[in-house]
């Protein structure tokens, strides 16, 4: 095994009331390199974040007293902290609850521990300002600033009209793909989740409502702007600002 050194890993809370189960998470995030703390419930990690913030929580739903989606509820908010839920409920209605509170990512126990430091480090590439030079704009004075938003079907970026970039995932790609192709029209929940989940697939709307949820709050954090997209209510979605696809 290789262990990391760089200094610019991401700082981790483990919550979890099972002492053996934590312990064993922070034996192994200290090996590989992360700077890690414990907390056994939700009065512990208020307190620990006051004097030790981090970057990501890696976060038990079962815990004595708050639970771990109503703590998530509390912290998914918070700029630049990633919620990775470890927990072992593994309905499919357990993980779309889990992610609709805010959580970034929602892995079941038992887990191996290569594929937990896999999911931190994809979290940590989100969380991240993708440096990019500013596209090309007019700057005589008089001039309205650019209100275009730019998707490159190439790489699979998001950029803003400040020329800020954001990396997608497929699906991210995808549902922005098919707004913003619609001109500012509103798009049907049917039609979107027909296109890039499937018609057969349960829970399809909810899906899209998480999709759509997570990609608005990695947005934020990147963009430090909310997208450009409204929510038809019961309906469906439209992205409202002028877009160009590359």
């Amino acid at each position: 095994m290789t262990l990391k050194s760089s200094p610019n890993l991401p700082r981790i809370v483990v919550v979890e009331d099972d002492p053996i189960q934590r312990l064993s998470l922070l034996d192994y995030l200290h090996l590989v390199g992360y700077p890690a703390w414990g907390a056994d419930c939700s009065e512990v990690l208020y307190k620990g974040l006051m004097v030790n913030p981090v970057d990501i929580i890696i976060l038990d739903i079962g815990l004595p007293g708050e639970d771990g989606l109503t703590i998530a509820q509390h912290l998914c908010e918070l700029p630049n902290i990633a919620i990775i839920i470890l927990s072992a409920r593994d309905t499919l209605d357990d993980r779309i609850v889990g992610l609709a509170t805010g959580a970034d990512r929602y892995l079941v126990k038992p887990i191996d521990l290569a594929e937990l430091v896999a999911n931190i480090e994809a979290v940590t590439r989100n969380q991240s300002l993708i440096a990019a030079p500013p596209l090309l704009a007019l700057v005589i004075e008089g001039l309205k600033p650019s209100t275009t938003w730019y998707l490159n079907s190439h790489n699979w970026t998001l950029t803003s009209p400040r020329g800020t970039m954001m990396q997608l995932t497929t699906r991210e790609f995808q549902v922005l793909q098919v707004l913003m192709t619609a001109q500012g029209q509103i798009v049907a929940k049917r039609d979107i989740t027909d296109l890039i989940i499937g018609s057969r697939v349960a829970n399809s709307h909810e899906r899209l409502d998480v999709l759509l949820a997570r990609l608005r709050k990695k947005a934020i954090a990147i963009f430090e702007d909310p997208l450009p997209i409204k929510t038809a209510y019961r309906v469906g979605y439209a992205f409202i600002k002028p877009a160009v696809i590359d």
